[in-house]
């Protein structure tokens, strides 16, 4: 079936008017015919999976086509603002979903800058795009028209260039009266690491966003127009003013975000000594890169559209460049040096030394920029030796000007050097690049030559699927720092931190600690603090990082409460959890639905909302292919041990890790595949598609481990049944052939007519074994 068929049939199910208060239209996109059409989500789907992350998946699952590649123009991509996204502190952020071309999962990417509160201003909670568009194409979308503009003239441009070349032409300056989800040279040529770009560093990273947007000939999307503030009822914005009290008043905010943003998780980590390092072979690296470290070259910090927080760390080394902010700002503070309380009284005095990147005096853009976060001074520091904070910082502005994604490029790049080192890989692959590790110049060098798929950088461009493209032998996969095709997205190496090393593991998008990780691991003060522990994750939680008891209640809990922001558009860093144990959560996020949308919610629902949403997540992955064997973890956690730090000798023991797996198996109503269990399958169902039948199998199948499944596809009769039957299980199909085995619908066995029997949504259908004798 076509994409546009399924758009028909899901229209057909949705509203020409908002279903609830404040709800917004999901804008459908037909890139190829030029067409556009507006429809309303039934408010089922906001009680079951709210907004954001959770009804793009929804979006997803009712439109996707598994058997299609990920840059198949019937592949959709679908942008989603959050519920509250634009109406509550740090609500700022909206996601990008579809199937990942850089992974085996799906995509889903969130950001948030501008771009997410002007969409969900202009009256538009989601934006399904499909169809390749027979040109380059700007969409640009304001209150008078949607209009497909020739975007030929940006093609070639990278980040910055684009933006300014959109402001010259349309008379508009970001930010202020027009916001631009873009990409670049990088998303052009399909570079499987490459991002959409959302401001100068802004940036909807994981899973290859930019290489799918550019699979649809769509260059950038411009929301034209300053957005005006909606009337927000009085108990909102009461309630707005305890929320934001809360985030500013928070130590790990005010004292380390505001300052000098994430980058100040570098020391922690360090001194833990569970710093992935060297493509995680090692896990110390030197403290030239602490935060502090930076501040020779941070002017000042920049934010959101109306975020108190402003965590974003600017930098410039030019000449003319001030530092200085947030100078001494961490100096001691214990409570960020777990686990070595002598590290917080360290101040490094670092002095502006820069004179260009050779030395010579000479400077130029990619001198000053906003950044880096922690995750890219990790993987463009001790990931591929580097130790000069100048040359992160420019590696940094590169990053950002080029659309690339820091985590996957600087995996693939530490991957390549790690093969390089070992002689998988030699001068012949590499075309003479010398692949050493720290070699600032090659890694500049090859950045640009990612975004152009030009030499080498094609096979980085290929980022985790570089053996899947035939650019390296099998044997390379044993050093590749991935689940579920996906690099990891943090610097942190969790053979250490079980928490962490489960939740990259189940992460339904992959290794990606944004969808679990339980940060608070790593704070002392918790960890000596039982009943607080206790309270915090409601269940026992062992107190030691290295214990496998109880991580899988500290997982649940934090993966149902980052579902729940993602999907109200909320701040990762500004929700409780993540950083803090007093910041927001589903209690306020609650408190806020409910006045917002006029459906009442409460924080025990959000909770079970959010698992809701990871619910549908897994039967997407299951949709692609995935099973419990890929919720693992890479080789070298299980076989190598760490070899520095307080923590030496620790790795990843595969039985306790697979009983810890089973144990968040069971907590969650995941079957032993992984995936959620009939009963919960049916009423996600239900609710994402409208449609369910329940089928009774005579034995348990692979991939069907319960005996019992559930077909959410809309099926005719029993002829189209039995075709979705094998598209469900297609390692079962032998089985399902087997003529011996009749069907029986509500209990009525279908001897005769089967072609034509009629289903619909609750019939329960039997596979029941034919039994003769004579």
């Amino acid at each position: 079936m076509s994409v546009r068929n399924k758009v028909d049939l899901l229209c057909a199910r949705m509203h020409d008017a908002p279903q609830y208060p404040t709800q917004g239209a999901v804008l459908f996109v037909d890139l190829e015919r030029r067409e556009t059409r507006g429809k309303y989500l039934p408010a089922d789907v906001m009680r079951s999976f709210l907004g954001g992350r959770g009804a793009n998946m929804v979006l997803l699952y009712n439109l996707l086509d598994e058997e299609k590649d990920a840059l198949d123009p019937e592949i959709p991509l679908i942008f989603g603002a959050g519920t509250l996204t634009g109406d509550m502190p740090s609500a700022t952020r909206g996601n990008f979903t579809s199937r990942s071309p850089d992974s085996y999962a799906f995509l889903d990417a969130s950001a948030g800058d501008y771009f997410p509160a002007f969409t969900k201003r202009l009256g538009y909670d989601h934006i399904v795009l499909y169809g390749l568009a027979p040109q380059w194409t700007l969409l640009k979308i304001s209150r008078e028209a949607i209009e497909f503009l020739d975007a030929t003239p940006y093609v070639g441009l990278d980040n910055l260039d684009t933006a300014a070349a959109v402001e010259r032409d349309f008379n508009v300056t970001e930010r202020k009266d027009m916001a631009l989800a873009r990409i670049t040279t990088a998303g052009e040529n399909l570079a499987l690491c490459s991002g959409i770009m959302g401001g100068i560093k802004s940036i909807w990273a994981r899973g290859g966003g930019g290489a799918k947007m550019g699979s649809l000939r769509l260059k950038g999307i411009m929301i034209h127009g300053k957005p005006g503030d909606p009337p927000l009822q009085k108990e909102l914005k009461e309630h707005n003013k305890v929320i934001g009290k809360k985030i500013t008043s928070t130590s790990v905010i005010k004292n380390a975000l505001k300052q000098v943003g994430t980058p100040f998780l570098y020391k922690p980590s360090r001194v833990l000594g569970a710093l992935g390092t060297l493509n995680n072979q090692t896990t110390a690296w030197h403290e030239s890169l602490d935060a502090d470290n930076f501040d020779p070259y941070r002017p000042g910090m920049d934010g959101c559209y109306k975020c108190p927080v402003h965590c974003r760390n600017q930098n410039d080394m030019t000449p003319e460049g001030k530092g200085g902010w947030g100078s001494a700002a961490l100096k001691g503070l214990k409570g960020n040096a777990s686990y070595d309380k002598a590290q917080a009284d360290i101040e490094h005095g670092k002095q502006r030394t820069y004179q260009g990147i050779k030395g010579d005096g000479k400077f130029d853009k990619y001198d000053k920029g906003d950044g880096p976060e922690y995750v890219t001074v990790g993987k463009f520091g001790p990931m591929i030796g580097i130790r000069e904070p100048e040359q992160v910082l420019r590696l940094n502005n590169i990053l950002n000007d080029l659309g690339l994604d820091s985590a996957s490029t600087g995996s693939a790049i530490s991957w390549a050097m790690e093969l390089w080192q070992r002689g998988i890989i030699d001068a012949s692959h590499t075309g003479g690049i010398d692949l050493s590790w720290g070699n600032y110049e090659v890694v500049e060098k090859l950045l640009f030559m990612t975004a152009k798929r030009e030499g080498f950088g094609d096979t980085i461009a290929d980022s985790a699927r570089a053996v899947d493209k035939g650019k390296y032998p099998k044997e390379a996969l044993d050093y590749r720092m991935a689940v579920k095709g996906l690099f990891q997205s943090d610097p942190h190496d969790s053979r250490i931190l079980k928490a962490f090393a489960l939740g990259l593991s189940v992460a339904t998008r992959g290794m990606d600690h944004l969808r679990n990780r339980v940060t608070l691991e790593i704070n002392a003060r918790i960890n000596d603090d039982a009943a607080f522990k206790t309270q915090l994750y409601g269940g026992t939680v062992a107190p030691q990082p290295n214990s496998y008891e109880g991580k899988e209640v500290a997982v649940r809990r934090c993966e149902n409460t980052f579902a729940v922001g993602d999907s109200i558009g909320m701040c990762r860093f500004n929700t409780k959890l993540f950083n803090s144990p007093t910041l927001p959560d589903c209690g306020d996020f609650a408190v806020q639905l409910s006045t917002l949308t006029g459906q009442p919610v409460s924080a025990e629902q959000l909770d079970e909302i959010g698992r809701n949403i990871t619910g549908l997540e897994h039967l997407l992955n299951f949709r692609l292919g995935l099973r419990a064997k890929d919720d693992t973890l890479p080789r070298r956690w299980f076989e190598e041990s760490i070899d520095t730090g307080p923590f030496k000798g620790e790795k990843i023991d595969r039985t306790q890790f697979e009983a810890m797996k089973a144990r968040f198996y069971e907590l969650t109503g995941l079957n032993s595949e992984g995936v959620p269990r009939a009963d919960w399958h049916q009423k996600l169902a239900l609710a994402a598609t409208g449609f369910a039948l329940r089928v009774e199998l005579p034995k348990p199948l692979p991939g069907a481990p319960e005996k019992s499944i559930v077909i959410d596809t809309p099926v005719a009769n029993v002829t189209e049944f039995r075709r979705a039957l094998r598209r469900h299980l297609p390692e079962a199909v032998s089985a399902l052939d087997d003529p011996s085995w009749n069907i029986t619908v509500n209990g009525e066995m279908l001897l005769s007519g089967e072609m034509t029997k009629a289903l619909h949504s609750g019939d329960r259908i039997q596979l029941v074994p034919i039994i003769a004798g004579g």
